[in-house]
């Protein structure tokens, strides 16, 4: 008898403690005020970005600062996924105002900034329905920055990409001279040298390709533009168009970019030929005219799902921006892209991509939706 009472007020008595603990009251501790504290300290700076992002139309100081936004989006997810970790592991039970602001000043700069960068669309997804290239063809691009003069290792990393076609930016006479080596691995090409920083070069070892330098817009942007033939590396003739972008970098300058990139697109829709632009764009992929690009020609981002691929400044590694950009037409199939880093005489990564130019690219998804996920037949 003793023995079975006691057994049957144990299970009552753990009963009785689980009910007690969960009505413990919700109250401070000395912790979680501290952690409050320095959270709300921690998401001003993201609430001052998604100012900036709201009010930046006529301020080159703000328009430069939205390049940031990435840094601040991804910031914020941390911040969060330590909310929660804290939270649970110290069984803080705030009280339900100072709860519910607490997850307002959090969550609302969280939510809106990755609503404008999209940090998914940097994760690696493989695309499972994608099949063997049957025609691959590899295009780089490289600013090799105006006061590189290092050949050797310039000719090192161009040999080391190994792509079909090589667009290089910010060459100069010099950089002319001291690259003639390639000419044995590259004997195709087309150089329009500047001593400023609008220099271009495109490089290749596809016979037949046609090349044809372009003045756009009002700025008198150079660029280049190659034709590769219908052959070994494609069934259809594709264009490329080769550019460097103004920096926005002084008062009103990304008036003049954002102008270039009009250009670009009316360069795009003017041809019915699959086309890929690819370059520096002195442009991160959330900022307003990089999208409007992308909106008006239905142009694919490479990079999307692929990775962030940071490309300046270089020594900054991933924490970097990616400016530097390989765009091509729905119906060209990405199969790789890729960045890396050339030599320290450089300030930006190269950035590689490879596309099939034998397969159309399944893109009957995309028909009522653009690259930005906005319907591209709407008015």
């Amino acid at each position: 008898m003793g023995s079975s009472s006691l057994g049957g007020k144990a299970p009552q008595e753990v009963a009785t403690a689980k009910t007690h603990a969960k009505k413990q009251p919700r109250c401070w501790t000395a912790g979680l005020g501290v952690w409050f504290v320095l959270s709300f300290l921690a998401s001003i700076p993201a609430w001052g970005a998604m100012y900036v992002h709201r009010n930046w139309s006529d301020n080159s100081l703000f328009e430069m600062a939205n390049h940031t936004q990435w840094h601040f989006a991804v910031g914020m997810l941390c911040i969060c996924l330590l909310d929660l970790i804290l939270r649970w592991s110290n069984r803080w039970r705030a009280p339900w105002m100072s709860r519910t602001l607490h997850a307002a000043i959090l969550l609302i700069p969280t939510v809106y900034l990755c609503s404008v960068v999209e940090p998914w669309t940097a994760l690696k997804i493989p695309d499972l329905q994608a099949s063997e290239p049957t025609k691959p063809l590899s295009i780089a691009s490289w600013n090799v920055f105006i006061q590189n003069h290092e050949f050797k290792m310039i000719e090192k990393s161009i040999e080391s990409l190994d792509a079909d076609v090589i667009v290089l930016i910010e060459v100069t006479p010099e950089h002319r001279k001291g690259l003639m080596a390639l000419n044995k691995m590259y004997p195709y090409s087309k150089w329009s040298t500047r001593t400023n920083t609008q220099g271009l070069a495109i490089l290749s070892r596809i016979p037949g390709i046609e090349f044809r330098e372009r003045i756009l817009g009002q700025s008198q942007m150079l660029s280049l533009e190659a034709v590769i033939p219908a052959g070994e590396y494609a069934d259809e003739p594709i264009r490329l168009l080769g550019v460097h972008t103004a920096s926005p970098n002084q008062n009103g300058r990304f008036r003049v970019r954002d102008e270039q990139l009009l250009e670009i697109a009316a360069w795009v829709q003017k041809s019915n030929l699959e086309s890929i632009v690819i370059g520096d764009l002195n442009i991160t992929p959330w900022s307003d005219g990089f999208k409007q690009l992308t909106a008006s020609t239905r142009l694919v981002d490479t990079r999307r799902y692929r990775g962030y691929f940071a490309t300046w400044p270089c020594g900054l590694g991933v924490v970097g921006i990616p400016i530097d950009h390989a765009l091509v037409t729905p119906g060209l199939q990405v199969i790789d892209r890729e960045s890396g880093f050339p030599t320290i005489d450089s300030d930006h990564q190269w950035i590689r991509t490879t596309l099939d130019g034998g397969t159309k690219a399944d893109r009957s998804r995309l028909d009522s939706q653009d690259d930005t996920g906005k319907s591209s037949k709407s008015p």
